[in-house]
């Protein structure tokens, strides 16, 4: 199911989707899993750090608070900043707002950073996956409009009422009514 009320965050890291219901608790702590650390959104990267931020619900409001983690967080291209000496300054998220954890500067995707999608809407579709490597020309479609790109950006997002792509380069990720296809 796509679309019901309820918020969720979309997970890529080397090839593995994950999705967290963020309604089903308050808080959700983010970082590399370890001896006597365990987030509940668990990353891999080394490039992630053990206790790297948290996302957290305050009144009905979804915000990310960095943990000054060492190769920083990006949202929406611009890097996680701080406050007034330093001190913790959370980031108001929105529908479609992009997170990618431990790219320092940058808003780099690669194997070592972990590449993240808040929505303001719940996912309990199945997942699938579609080879795109390679192909320059993408349209994706539902039964009712489509999309065409040329040469897509790896981690845009295309949504529709009853489904979701996320382009990533080599592998396109599907959910709901919801197709890519070449040209």
């Amino acid at each position: 199911m796509i679309g019901e009320r309820g918020n969720s965050l979309v997970v890529i890291e080397n090839g593995r989707l994950s999705v967290y219901c963020l309604d089903d608790q308050l808080t959700w702590e983010v970082g590399r899993l370890s001896k006597g650390n365990r987030p509940d959104i668990q990353m891999c990267s080394t490039t992630v750090s053990r206790k790297h931020g948290c996302f957290q619900n305050l009144d009905g409001t979804w915000f990310y608070v960095d943990h000054k983690g060492r190769n920083g967080t990006i949202c929406n291209g611009r890097r996680v900043t701080f406050g007034i000496s330093g001190r913790t300054k959370p980031v108001n998220l929105h529908h479609g707002d992009v997170l990618i954890f431990g790219g320092g500067e940058e808003a780099v995707i690669n194997s070592k950073t972990v590449w993240t999608v808040f929505l303001e809407k719940r996912i309990e579709a199945p997942w699938r996956t579609e080879n795109t490597k390679g192909l320059r020309h993408l349209t994706f479609s539902n039964n009712m409009e489509s999309v065409s790109l040329a040469d897509p950006e790896k981690g845009i997002v295309i949504e529709k009422q009853d489904g979701i792509a996320i382009y990533m380069g080599d592998i396109t990720y599907l959910a709901g009514n919801m197709e890519v296809t070449a040209g």
